[in-house]
């Protein structure tokens, strides 16, 4: 695996997945508080989902692997450090009835961004329906790219195994496997790109259709076929038949 959190294919290190009868939506209370908390946090200060996704991919293994929700808390807790909201120790400083931590100023444009949101937000609402067909166009995940599609549906592909360096939607399963384009989608935001905070053109999105036996080997059930929405920048070429 590249990192903790990729561990799609590795049956054998975590075993089968248990399924819970009649699962609730949440455990515990505190479940839904955190939910709830950490999206009006990542809402208020521009915390988008691939730059949150990249902040609990970084936790230490035993946090990350210690539950859903108990990840989230300890991605929210290290967002709002990033972001100056809080001083690092400074929860643990406060469960433990001691003095904070001194906390630095919060980053300026995490504030002028929150700000910003919410003019938005109330400028939104009493628009009329034709303008607000045009907000997913304007705050969506659509991006016009530099250049037109490199691959057509039928096209033959193999996913990059270069190594990941950051957050990425290329899942280590699928390093160096080929499979054909059944599926495309257009220009979109690249997520790498997003988690780091940056702008850039969109990269166009594919549908990756491989056979079972490509991904899992001989043990695939017979005749099981996967796909994959993936980037452009995740692909290249295949020459097989």
């Amino acid at each position: 695996m590249s990192a903790v959190h990729d561990m799609g294919g590795v049956r054998e290190l975590f075993g089968p997945i248990p399924v819970e009868a009649d699962e609730p939506i949440f455990h515990h209370r505190w479940e839904a508080r955190v939910l709830a908390t950490t999206l009006l946090a990542r809402a208020m200060l521009g915390n988008n989902v691939d730059a949150f996704r990249w902040t609990m991919e970084r936790l230490p293994r035993a946090q990350y692997l210690a539950g859903y929700y108990q990840r989230w808390l300890a991605g929210l807790e290290r967002s709002l450090v990033d972001w100056g909201v809080l001083a690092p120790g400074e929860l643990d400083a406060r469960l433990a009835g001691a003095a904070p931590p001194a906390r630095g100023r919060a980053r300026p444009d995490a504030l002028r961004r929150a700000l910003r949101r919410w003019r938005v937000r109330t400028l939104v609402r009493p628009m009329p329906r034709w303008l607000l067909r045009l907000y997913p166009r304007i705050w969506g995940k659509r991006r016009q790219a530099d250049a037109p599609p490199r691959f057509a549906v039928g096209d033959r592909v193999v996913v990059s195994a270069a190594p990941a360096a950051g957050h990425t939607r290329r899942p280590r399963y699928a390093w160096g496997k080929r499979g054909t384009i059944v599926g495309r989608h257009g220009a979109m935001v690249l997520a790498d790109r997003r988690a780091r905070g940056e702008r850039g053109p969109g990269d166009h999105l594919y549908t990756i259709e491989f056979a079972g036996e490509e991904l899992w080997g001989a043990g695939a059930e017979p005749g099981t076929a996967i796909r994959l929405d993936l980037f452009e920048s995740y692909l290249e070429a295949s020459h097989d038949r």
